[in-house]
């Protein structure tokens, strides 16, 4: 009798009839663990003296930046996003370092009578005497890295530039040009909203019309140099606001598990992680699993929170039915009404 009951017990949950015992629907408990590395002490690094000249005069500014603070930027891990606005909204080097470093610079364009646009161009050339490095590979810079390093590519000299006239009260947004060659580099600028200014090139985004401003190199707000406008025609394939936002994505590996059935599809269910690199926290995000051409029975995670800064593993999707093998599983991440990353298989 007792071996009757242990195989009628096991058809059953063969059959799926008892799938509250499954145990691909018993997934462990979301984690979730900070991505900032362990903040360190230390002193102020060495007095930095920048100097450089705008509009035939020579300037001169010293600086102190907290050896702590550069150390947490070095080891930050870089975000896998296009969105590089997350490195000009990032909290914590505007009191020590940003902000005061824009103060300064308003202070000496306010002392010469500059207007808006002369106060823009003037806090460029700051950043454009620094010296351009040429990078292998994409690895953008904080503003407090590009600084103590004294210049960068085109993208950490965009991310400082933006990050100052943003503390000065500037409306300013990042641009991206991707190159048409896949084996060349693409680039990126600024672009700044300036009441009152008309002509030189410039974008509308967002309702608002923003005037390139290059970094890598001496031209005024509006004008772009000849290389750029050739090699991308002008045309920017991404606008970037700088205001804190969420950015979430999909770390590491998929882990998935296949429950097969007597009688039925098999049923799949997986569990990811997933990581916020943004400035702000993400809410009522979740996964959506389906196999390709069975969207009706796709599945749905329970919705999570995500403070900005931290990854959450154990996200799981249970029960996704499997038609017949071989099958294209499609994972999506959910966030704010639109698919924000996703991931493909094929299940055997």
């Amino acid at each position: 009798m007792l071996g009757l009951l242990v195989g009628l017990g096991v058809v059953a949950w063969k059959a799926g009839w008892l799938d509250g015992l499954s145990p691909f629907e018993q997934s462990s408990a979301p984690i979730e663990t900070s991505i900032e590395p362990t903040a360190s002490s230390g002193d102020l690094l060495p007095a930095e003296t920048f100097r450089w000249r705008y509009d035939n005069q020579d300037f001169e500014l010293t600086m102190q930046i907290p050896e702590a603070l550069y150390l947490y930027y070095t080891r930050m891990e870089r975000a896998p996003v296009e969105d590089y606005s997350i490195y000009v909204s990032h909290p914590k080097d505007d009191g020590p370092v940003t902000g005061p470093l824009a103060a300064k610079l308003q202070e000496l364009a306010s002392a010469r009578r500059y207007d808006a646009r002369e106060t823009v161009n003037f806090t460029a050339s700051f950043v454009q005497n620094l010296t351009y490095r040429e990078e292998t590979g994409e690895y953008p810079n904080y503003p407090v890295e590009t600084l103590v390093d004294r210049g960068g590519d085109c993208e950490d000299t965009a991310i400082l530039a933006a990050a100052l006239l943003d503390a000065m009260g500037y409306d300013a947004v990042l641009i991206r040009f991707t190159s048409p060659v896949e084996t060349e580099a693409g680039h990126m600028a600024v672009g700044v909203a300036v009441p009152g200014v008309s002509g030189g090139y410039s974008y509308r985004f967002e309702g608002e019309t923003y005037y390139y401003l290059e970094t890598t190199s001496t031209w005024d707000l509006g004008e772009i140099p000849p290389d750029v406008l050739s090699k991308f025609n002008g045309a920017s394939d991404g606008i970037y606001a700088l205001a804190p936002a969420p950015a979430l994505r999909f770390s590491g590996s998929l882990e998935y598990g296949v429950e097969s059935r007597w009688f039925g599809d098999p049923r799949v269910s997986l569990s990811v992680t997933v990581t916020n690199w943004g400035t702000a926290g993400a809410s009522d995000f979740y996964l959506r699993a389906y196999f390709e051409g069975h969207q009706d029975g796709a599945r749905l995670s329970p919705t999570y929170d995500l403070l900005a800064g931290y990854r959450i593993s154990n996200v799981a999707v249970a029960d996704i039915a499997m038609p017949s093998a071989p099958a294209t599983l499609h994972v999506e991440l959910w966030q704010g009404g639109r698919v924000v990353d996703n991931w493909t298989t094929d299940l055997s």
